[in-house]
């Protein structure tokens, strides 16, 4: 069956007609499968050649196989292309990247034109290398907090389906694996880390380009008939830092605790002073808020149980002379900062998340153009930020022509689900109701049954789930589901059970030798495009 949209159902094809033309061309959205984790094919015909996108390539630490996931994806990736015209690395998480390391060998051969990163990568910007150092700082921190819980005796807990995390280590090693790090104990190869990937590729790239939020639109590599808007993320220093919804006026489809710059003040405990990575109003704050003088701040040591400011034997004994007795035992703090460390280090992981690079690209013109929106796993603040731009530059959001954050979420025909569909990833009434097309699919990247039982994440969130189904009528593809799964959300209006078989019609299932692959969705190109 050809696949149509809404403006082609009552007329027939080119082929139909009896014409020497080619069919139509359509636009494919390719997302892997069985994977928690984040991998995009996208491919634009444009008269003769294919233009190909690929939107991150990652698989979630401690799910099983997931070297040999990647390297079934990146043969498929190779089987389709040799070369990627651009490659969209939205942010520095493990479940975005690691698949270019697990399959290495596979992706040496293959050429990468163009690599797109969001500011906050670039080195050359001030501001971005502040935000690097200080994400540096606390995952330094974070790794001598949990050598100081395992010098202290504490365990991982063994990650069985059902059981309850018990250790501060599991929280600790959950976040640190979403930069592809581990423990110094444990060891780790600096070519497995989300750094470590990020400066290959970028080495490999022909050209790397850092976009700006709220920069002028531009077509996408020499498309006519598509334009590429940079809605994320934010410089606003606020709205970067704001990765939970606010208890007084959630934004979202559930409540959650609103976090500070806690993992800022803690990240500098267990580093000298000289050697602090916070700026000097980020330190004077930190000084001012101690219940005691920063010159009693007093080190962790990650190598022993007991404590000593930089290793200082003079220092240590000093301390223990105090301190390490037993009728003084209550009056140490060291173990109150370890505690802490699993709340930093969520706040970390959050951070980083709304540090997404989000694109938005439009296809076609005028009022029946129509949207593909990546948001990465873009969280509160970055969401929230979107509202500032208006496009193309020059304009105000009264202007005939201007282009605003609203314009592009209500022409969205596919929202790719940030974050896995968790909780606080999805705005509410800025983002997922503002989404009004009635053609309108999500795509959500995820492994229910792995995040659930194995990682203890409630993903997909369940309200959020029944609202896409609810604004999509059922147009909901999930990477572990397959396409039998799927069923119309009940509609009396009339033409929905055509617009349901049209729909399955452009959704195609993607398997190879080994088995269910990938879900392919298909959204038609412009007239006289292509």
């Amino acid at each position: 069956m050809t696949p149509k949209t809404d403006d082609q159902e009552d007329a027939a094809t080119p082929a139909e007609e009896g014409s020497d033309t080619d069919p139509p061309a359509f636009i494919s959205v390719r997302m892997y499968r069985d994977i928690l984790g984040d991998c995009f094919l996208l491919r634009f015909p444009d008269k003769g050649r294919t233009v190909h996108m690929l939107i991150d390539f990652g698989i979630i630490q401690g799910m099983p196989d997931a070297k040999r996931r990647a390297q079934r994806i990146m043969a498929d990736i190779a089987s389709l292309t040799m070369t990627i015209d651009i490659l969209v690395i939205t942010h520095e998480h493990v479940d975005h990247l690691s698949g270019f390391y697990h399959a290495r060998d596979q992706f040496q051969p293959i050429e990468v034109k163009e690599l797109w990163l969001a500011w906050t990568e670039d080195p050359r910007d001030d501001y971005a290398n502040q935000l690097r150092q200080a994400r540096k700082t606390a995952l330094a921190l974070l790794e001598k907090s949990y050598n100081a819980f395992a010098a202290r005796g504490y365990a991982e807990t063994s990650a069985t389906p059902g059981s309850q995390r018990s250790s501060p280590l599991d929280g600790l090693r959950n976040v640190m694996s979403f930069a592809g790090i581990g423990p110094s104990s444990l060891g780790a190869s600096s070519e497995a880390t989300t750094g470590g990937i990020l400066k290959a590729l970028i080495a490999k790239a022909e050209k790397v380009r850092y976009l700006e939020p709220g920069e002028d639109v531009f077509a996408l590599a020499g498309l006519s008939y598509v334009r590429t808007y940079v809605m994320g993320p934010p410089r606003d220093k606020t709205l970067l830092r704001k990765s939970n919804p606010s208890k007084a006026n959630p934004e979202v489809y559930a409540l959650n605790g609103a976090g500070g710059d806690d993992y800022l003040l803690a990240a500098a405990v267990g580093l000298e002073e000289d050697a602090v990575l916070l700026d000097a109003d980020a330190l004077q704050k930190l000084k001012m808020s101690l219940p005691f003088g920063f010159k009693n701040l007093v080190a962790l040591d990650s190598k022993s149980a007991t404590i000593g400011a930089q290793q200082d034997p003079a220092a240590q004994t000093a301390f223990l002379a105090r301190y390490g007795q037993a009728q003084e035992e209550w009056r140490r703090i060291d173990v109150d900062w370890l505690w802490a460390a699993e709340t930093i280090a969520l706040k970390l992981d959050s951070d980083t998340n709304n540090t997404s690079l989000v694109l938005a690209f439009e296809i076609g013109e005028g009022k029946d153009s129509r949207v593909l929106l990546f948001p990465g796993d873009a969280q509160v603040g970055n969401w929230l930020s979107w509202s500032n731009y208006v496009w193309s530059n020059g304009k105000a959001s009264g202007d005939q022509g201007a282009v605003t954050s609203k314009v592009l979420l209500e022409k969205t025909v596919l929202y790719k689900v940030g974050h896995h569909a968790s909780h606080n990833a999805t705005l509410r009434d800025q983002g997922l109701e503002l989404m009004t097309h009635k053609q309108l699919a999500a795509m959500i990247p995820v492994h229910q049954k792995f995040a659930n039982e194995s990682k203890h994440w409630n993903m997909p969130f369940p309200s959020l789930l029944r609202r896409l189904e609810e604004k999509t009528r059922g147009r909901v593809i999930r990477a572990d589901r397959s396409k039998a799964d799927m069923n119309p959300v009940a509609d009396t209006v009339d033409g929905a059970l055509r617009e349901w078989e049209n729909f399955l019609s452009d959704l195609d299932e993607i398997s190879d030798a080994v088995g269910a692959l990938a879900l392919e969705y298909r959204l038609a190109v412009p007239r006289n495009e292509v």
